[in-house]
């Protein structure tokens, strides 16, 4: 995976002809939350120095070189003074005041005149402390509590508006700062763990992803020297800023939504970028053909924005793309779930399976279906506790792993029958279930028993479903569901009450429940002089596969009541057909 980012990072720093800078700035506005930036002005008078005011202006993206903005998590200063405000008195305090501890630092390389200009700066800064900051609070009293403010110096020099990138100290320090970050753990002349090349000098701290720490002694490898620990990850610079570049170009042009998480898409060319076409390769190295395929309108099937993965569905297997979820919190980050090398012909296998089962139930099937009883254990939680299982079918359906059907009938069931006891719209959990099972039957991801049987009325019906109802068991199932549906919508047409409902013992039906069931529902609909010749066809087909199912189904109470349900879900299409073919035999009568 770092491999695959790193190269990503050589080709964003190639196709964009990015310097050393360019790989340090950030865009405090990449998400749109900063579009307001507060600057603390100063004149510039031969060799004096003069506090103005601060200022409020709209953040450019055309001046991101010259605002230098390289904030950091925490408190501590980045590495220039400039910084997205959270407690506009923090933030001066400890981002921008802060900074210039830098005059301090023997190991910083700064001219007098630099120095002398610095040190007025921070004078000025010390001095009018209460000032700016009561300045910056009005500023952000004035604009609305939901857009971010950023603070940052800005110079009057001959008229001239100056940004802290336009001065050359600035940079230098900057960069300088950088390199004492990495430097502190270092060797010479070893091996890079990235591109294995030997370098004249390695680092041993570069914490691009946060889940890599040595500071705690039982990280470090030989020992608990920390001086040691270049041995752990030992990297190059230039792997270093092309790791650097591909984790920025990730997060702003590669992350993508995925129902309550996030996920970011890892391109990795296999037999090098060079033999992937040409039209594939530039949409990781040009963010404006990104943004153009992200805003294609197209079914949705991932996530919020996806249409990538349908793009890269149709390339050859000469990449591979790999998702990396991670949370963040704070600082650090953790490894929800890495899907490693799933080749685009997988791809393709996964949206034709999506296709058809599109087709055949008439609905635009996403993970959202899946999601929608793989979020929370209960309704009435706050956050989602089941993230972990739905990353893991996720996993299996990218990796094409074998998934455990008695477990996911429980799930389903489970959400089945909170919606059913609570009287919410439990048909659509019920729907929910079926496609996800079809989707990973087409998959192969699951395996259905298939029996062999005679012809009967019903089997147009069942082979649209394929393999899923292909028992005398399931048949009989899905058939005993339709035929209680119509019970109780004919109760509730007649009394506005469905009190057959209790017999369904929520949803918790065994084998012996199940075969009592059907006398109960033929007399039910014999006392509400319901049981004409469609019902009674269906009750008969119910009985022939029950009989050919015999006794000891070994089937448990979950795949019992989800067959049940998925019958309540198609009684309207077994309607029609049973009362098609009552009116054809009416039909066919008359002419004889």
């Amino acid at each position: 995976m770092i491999t695959a980012i790193k190269e990503l990072g050589e080709m964003v720093l190639k196709s964009q002809n990015k310097t050393l800078l360019d790989v340090f700035i950030e865009n405090p506005n990449q998400e749109g939350r900063y579009s307001k930036i507060a600057t603390i002005d100063f004149t510039i008078k031969e060799d004096d120095i003069e506090y103005e005011k601060v200022r409020l202006e709209e953040y450019d993206d055309s001046k991101i070189n010259r605002y230098l903005f390289t904030d950091t998590s925490g408190n501590a200063p980045g590495y220039t003074p400039a910084a997205k405000i959270t407690e506009v008195t923090k933030t001066f305090n400890g981002k921008i005041k802060s900074w210039f501890k830098v005059l301090d630092d023997r190991t910083i390389k700064i001219d007098q005149k630099n120095k002398i200009f610095l040190q007025k700066i921070r004078n000025i800064l010390e001095e009018k402390s209460d000032e700016i900051i009561a300045e910056v609070e009005k500023i952000r009293k004035d604009i609305p509590k939901r857009e971010g403010l950023s603070l940052i110096l800005k110079f009057n020099v001959d008229g001239d508006s100056k940004y802290i990138g336009d001065l050359d100290i600035f940079k230098s320090i900057l960069l300088q700062l950088h390199n004492k970050k990495y430097q502190k753990i270092h060797s010479k002349d070893k091996v890079c763990s990235i591109c294995g090349q030997k370098k004249k000098m390695i680092f041993g701290t570069v914490d691009t992803y946060k889940f890599y720490t040595i500071d705690k002694p039982g990280y470090i490898a030989g020992g608990f020297n920390e001086k040691e620990s270049w041995r752990n990850y030992p990297v190059c610079k230039e792997c270093m800023l092309a790791l650097e570049e591909g984790k920025r170009y990730l997060e702003n042009e590669l992350t993508f939504k995925f129902y309550g998480l996030e996920y970011q898409l890892i391109p990795n060319f296999i037999i090098g970028n060079e033999f992937v076409k040409k039209e594939v390769r530039e949409i990781f190295e040009n963010a404006s053909k990104l943004i153009s395929l992200k805003k294609e309108t197209k079914k949705r099937f991932i996530g919020d924005e996806d249409e990538i993965l349908d793009y890269l569905a149709k390339a050859e297997d000469t990449m591979t793309v790999n998702f990396l979820f991670l949370k963040k919190a704070n600082s650090a980050e953790r490894i929800l779930l890495l899907i490693e090398d799933v080749f685009p012909s997988h791809l393709r296998e996964i949206f034709n399976a999506k296709d058809k089962v599109d087709e055949t139930f008439n609905e635009n099937f996403t993970f959202k279906n899946i999601r929608s009883f793989m979020s929370k254990s209960d309704s009435n939680k706050k956050d989602n506790d089941l993230d972990t299982y739905f990353l893991d079918i996720t996993d299996r359906i990218f990796t094409g792993r074998p998934v455990d059907l008695g477990f996911l009938y429980g799930l389903i069931m489970k959400k089945v029958r909170e919606e059913f006891v609570n009287d919410r719209n439990y048909k659509n959990a019920i729907k929910d279930g079926l496609m996800t099972v079809a989707f990973l039957e087409k998959l192969k991801l699951i395996k259905m028993e298939v029996v062999p049987m005679e012809e009967r009325i019903f089997d147009s019906f069942f082979a649209k479903y394929g393999p899923s109802f292909e028992t005398p068991l399931k048949k009989g199932l899905v058939l005993l569901g339709a035929l209680t549906e119509l019970l109780l919508r004919k109760q509730y047409s007649d009394r506005e009450a469905k009190p057959f409902m209790k017999n369904l013992k929520g949803l918790k039906m065994d084998e012996k429940d199940i075969k009592g069931l059907l006398p109960k529902v033929q007399n039910k609909l014999e006392e509400y002089d319901s049981f004409d010749k469609g019902k009674r066809l269906l009750a008969k087909e119910v009985s022939n596969y029950l009989l050919l199912a015999g006794d000891n189904w070994n089937m448990s109470v979950d795949e019992i009541n989800f067959y049940f349900v998925c019958g309540i879900n198609l009684a309207d299409e077994l309607t029609n057909i049973i009362y098609k073919k009552e009116e054809e035999e009416k039909t066919n009568g008359k002419h004889c």
